[in-house]
């Protein structure tokens, strides 16, 4: 996890502790590039419901999220956004999200906030590769698999249980699924491998 550095822009703002940020590399089939995407969770010390927005940025670019998720378990409070895209500049041309320090700044409904920052790095190469070369890449990757419904609902992401000792194997433990996609974890990356759906057929209305 990565520690957010806080500085306070009024008597009273919002409080997070840290960020959590994944930056987080798509394989569409065995031949495609990655697609990429960033997803940043902030945790809160105070009451989250309290924020209203926030933004992240770096040297060159600026995201806005207007619409948070909020999610709560237990005592632990969290805000983000699952699908902050690459930038794209005013040249029109498409970017990626560059390695380095990323400043998160939070503010609540009349306007008072806080800041912190969160670091990114990869290894560049990963944007090149294809999905069969992306543990080679990686360094001691965690592995797990995430099975899904029809509907693309999660019902399962954690490591493979050790009587499964086949796709097929997967499929009959887990109820309703419909396809799995396994997924390469190494610091804040996570790479997810091309969807192996069950009988080996893609679902009508899946993409």
């Amino acid at each position: 996890m990565c520690a957010a550095a806080f500085c306070s822009c009024s008597d009273d703002p919002i409080n997070f502790s840290y960020v959590q940020p994944y930056f987080v590399l798509d394989w569409e089939d065995a031949e495609a590039l990655p697609k990429q995407r960033l997803s940043v969770f902030i945790n809160f010390s105070s009451n989250v419901r309290r924020l209203d927005s926030f933004s992240v940025k770096n040297s060159n670019y600026l995201w806005n999220v207007e619409a948070p998720v909020l999610l709560q378990a237990g005592d632990r409070q969290w805000a983000g956004s699952v699908h902050l895209e690459p930038p794209v500049f005013l040249n029109g041309e498409a970017g990626s999200f560059s390695s380095g320090l990323y400043e998160v700044e939070c503010v609540d409904a009349a306007g008072k906030s806080s800041k912190g920052n969160f670091s990114l790095g990869y290894n560049a190469a990963l944007f090149e590769a294809k999905a069969d070369d992306v543990e080679k890449i990686l360094s001691g990757p965690m592995k797990r698999v995430a099975v899904y419904s029809e509907s693309s609902e999660l019902l399962y992401f954690d490591v493979e249980k050790p009587e499964w000792l086949s796709d097929e194997s997967v499929f009959k433990s887990v109820k309703n699924s419909s396809f799995l996609r396994r997924t390469l974890t190494a610091g804040n990356v996570i790479c997810f491998m091309p969807k192996i759906y069950k009988d080996g057929e893609k679902s009508d209305g899946l993409e």
